[in-house]
């Protein structure tokens, strides 16, 4: 048999089993992919803009009114890691003639004692009262801004703030989050971070706060930690609008004016309450957005920080990462400090002078006061004599000195804070009933 015709019967060979392959596969009813299979929770996830994550990434795609309303929804796959979502950045059209208003939330990176002043969080929120809409803008803080410094790599927006102050900052932040004039801003530390933190139902403010200021742990680098931030916003603005009303919520706002610092009053903020009642506000979970500022594309996480035992999950994952990459993330320090003592120390330094430097003692003291230093005291009796010897200090030296408002307005600081934390567990529970 010659060469060309065992060419031919393997050629024939070839093309029978070829074509029975072929049969057997196309007659076999096709199994659906994974990415297929689309649940109702899913399509409802891609109307409120969310999209599913990969298939080997196995995490949730559940739809985001369902993560915002119900706080234990937060599953664990098998690896025990905290789910979460994606979320695009979109805009919902406002039309440009729509009353906004737009107040600047300021994170500065002062340590206790210290009265820095660059900008280490920034948000914008941008309230639009009579649609019963609130856009939360997310801006990282090295995004490029006119600081006026000759090192062109510090014109930023963190530097902004601590070098041309805050109208100059109020406007390089409105100009990057193009949501109008931003006239008006709260300003807070990390004290008062832990404060509220903890006011909102955190009771380890500490942990929180660390995860929220995690770079890395949780992925995306600064764009999505300002978003992680934002969200934290959203979610606890969702979760506790409704306390803003009546006695109760007179008391929170006249509470939180004095923990922070901020140009709003009680009355501007309860005007603002009523008007995003009369609207409906919160009509669902899409009325409230968050975006980052500028623009990137990315596809942010989203992340369910409204109960403690999520925020642990979220600690424990960025721990591993940390540990898994073998570097240490400055932005989730885990220094210890003992607040406690330092604050202690201080005051034990100080007693002596009350009577003949009462200067001195307003002067050592008012970096901790303006801070709330003692809100890092976690032990809650400790806390508040800490509080209180700040307090007779201050007060004491003021009427030294011939100051009796400045002794009142800290008695009074000091007074409106410990009835608005006195009180706040009483609501939740009784809101619980």
């Amino acid at each position: 048999m010659n060469l060309v015709k065992r060419l031919g019967i393997v050629l024939l060979v070839l093309i029978f089993f070829l074509g029975a392959w072929l049969t057997i596969h196309l007659l076999e009813k096709p199994k659906p992919l994974k990415s297929e299979v689309i649940t109702k929770a899913d399509s409802n996830s891609k109307k409120l803009d969310t999209v599913e994550t990969k298939q080997n990434e196995e995490q949730l795609s559940i739809a985001e009114s369902e993560f915002l309303s119900d706080s234990t929804f937060l599953k664990q796959d098998a690896s025990n890691e905290a789910g979460f979502l994606y979320q695009r950045d979109s805009l919902r059209k406002i039309p440009s003639s729509a009353r906004r208003i737009n107040i600047a939330v300021i994170g500065v990176d002062a340590r206790m004692g210290t009265l820095s002043k660059r900008a280490d969080a920034n948000h914008i929120i941008s309230i639009v009262p009579d649609s019963g809409y609130i856009e939360i803008v997310s801006i990282p803080r090295d995004t490029p801004a006119a600081a006026g410094m000759k090192d062109s790599s510090q014109n930023k927006l963190t530097i902004v703030h601590a070098t041309r102050g805050i109208k100059a900052y109020l406007s390089e932040a409105g100009k990057i989050a193009k949501v109008g004039p931003v006239n008006y801003w709260i300003q807070l530390g990390f004290s008062q971070a832990m404060g509220l933190i903890e006011l909102l139902g955190h009771r380890d403010s500490k942990s929180t706060l660390q995860v929220l200021r995690s770079r890395k742990g949780l992925g995306g680098d600064d764009y999505q930690r300002c978003f992680n931030q934002g969200q934290y916003i959203r979610q606890m603005i969702l979760r506790h609008f409704h306390k803003a009303d009546g006695i109760m919520g007179e008391l929170l706002i006249r509470g939180g004016l004095t923990l922070m610092k901020s140009n709003l009053s009680t009355e501007g903020i309860k005007g603002l309450v009523y008007d995003l009642n009369n609207a409906g506000f919160p009509k669902d979970a899409s009325s409230i957005a968050v975006r980052v500022r500028p623009e990137t594309g990315i596809r942010f996480k989203v992340y369910n920080f409204s109960d403690s035992a999520s925020v642990k999950k979220l600690k424990n994952k960025i721990e591993r990462f940390n540990a898994f990459m073998a570097k240490k993330d400055t932005s989730y320090a885990k220094k210890s400090i003992d607040p406690a003592g330092r604050l202690t120390r201080v005051l034990n330094n100080l007693a002596a002078d009350t009577a003949e430097k009462p200067k001195k003692v307003l002067e050592q003291l008012y970096p901790y006061f303006e801070q709330h230093a003692w809100l890092q005291v976690r032990n809650e009796s400790e806390r508040d004599s800490i509080r209180n010897r700040i307090g007779a200090l201050m007060t004491h030296s003021f009427y030294k000195i011939g100051k009796p408002d400045n002794a009142r307005w800290v008695q009074y600081v000091i007074d409106t804070e410990k009835a608005m934390f006195a009180e706040e567990p009483q609501s939740e529970q009784k809101s619980k009933r």
